[in-house]
């Protein structure tokens, strides 16, 4: 073997190291642990304490159509590019990022409907802000994103209840997870002007879990949610406080990480309880892909799905 050779060996092993890394980095940001991991360590129907809708700028009953922008301290944000501004988190002690996404035609004085991200267990705002195609959609019908961190990359959204760290994740993560995204939320809604009846969910995986979640715990916000592979526990019958909200519904039927047959569970209570939705199972498709393959439907869905009135929903 001549020293060229002997060279070149290793040049070709470490680029194969590298795609076989990227590889395998890129699939393990997307995932969440198997439905079948059991529902039984989680408690039926857990949800974080009540908190003070003041205090988290909930879009609540306002006539207005969007809030007040805060001059003061608003966000130098670029149309077309995907940011990452940081706030101080007061209730966890931490300062903490988030995604943010302005569509390329954005102008200041308008109004424009939000999408908030939820990204998968140990993935982070950057990497589903990234998913093909999604800010193509947001220039198309003219929406901001914005993708909070959830605290952290496994807190859940509140979903799993107020706890759920491990090592030396805080006792109370799942309160703190879901906490971001009320104040992302609201920093999104001082910071630009928002369309109080155009505010929607969309999440994979886990965030597909905390979207259904934070959909039962504020119902009176969100317009319409989309979830894929949404890794969903506990009671079903808390849909009964989101059964106004449409609900568009992914799913793959050979996904290894959330069950088919527990998204078709939730769809079944989705009738039960004549909530609108829309269910989309893939054949074949497993629990990746089908993440960006459907922006089309789900942007389409959100258009012709603006909040009914909360109050009047109630009522009736």
């Amino acid at each position: 073997m001549s020293m060229s050779q002997i060279f070149i060996l290793p040049k070709y092993s470490a680029v194969l190291t590298f795609l076989i890394l990227s590889i395998f980095y890129t699939w393990c940001h997307a995932q969440t642990p198997s439905v079948d991991l059991n529902e039984k360590n989680l408690s039926e129907g857990a949800v974080a304490p009540d908190v003070d809708a003041a205090k988290i700028g909930v879009a609540g009953e306002s006539d207005s159509p969007s809030q007040e922008v805060d001059e003061e301290n608003k966000i130098d944000a670029k149309p077309g590019e995907i940011v990452f501004p940081s706030y101080d988190f007061e209730l966890g002690k931490i300062k903490l990022s988030y995604g943010l996404y302005l569509p390329k035609s954005f102008e200041q004085s308008k109004t424009y409907p939000l999408v908030v991200v939820l990204h998968g267990l140990n993935s982070n705002p950057g990497q589903i802000l990234n998913y093909p195609e999604l800010t193509k959609y947001a220039d198309e019908n003219k929406y901001i994103l914005v993708a909070p961190m959830g605290y952290n990359e496994r807190g859940w959204y509140g979903s799993r209840g107020k706890g759920g760290g491990r090592g030396k994740d805080p006792d109370n993560l799942g309160e703190l997870s879901e906490q971001d995204v009320m104040h992302v939320l609201k920093l999104t809604r001082q910071n630009f002007k928002i369309d109080a009846d155009r505010i929607y969910l969309f999440g994979h995986s886990m965030g597909g879990g905390g979207s259904m979640h934070l959909a039962t715990k504020y119902p009176e916000i969100w317009a319409a949610i989309a979830v894929v592979a949404p890794a969903a526990y506990g009671d079903r019958s808390r849909l009964e406080s989101a059964k106004h909200i449409p609900t568009y519904v992914v799913q793959g039927d050979r996904d290894r990480l959330v069950s088919v047959k527990t998204t078709r569970k939730w769809v079944e209570k989705m009738k039960e309880l004549k909530m609108k939705h829309e269910y989309v199972e893939v054949k074949n498709g497993g629990h990746v892909r089908v993440a960006w393959q459907h922006f089309e439907g789900i942007f389409d869905f959100f258009a012709a799905n603006p909040r009914m009135s909360y109050r009047k929903n109630k009522e009736d």
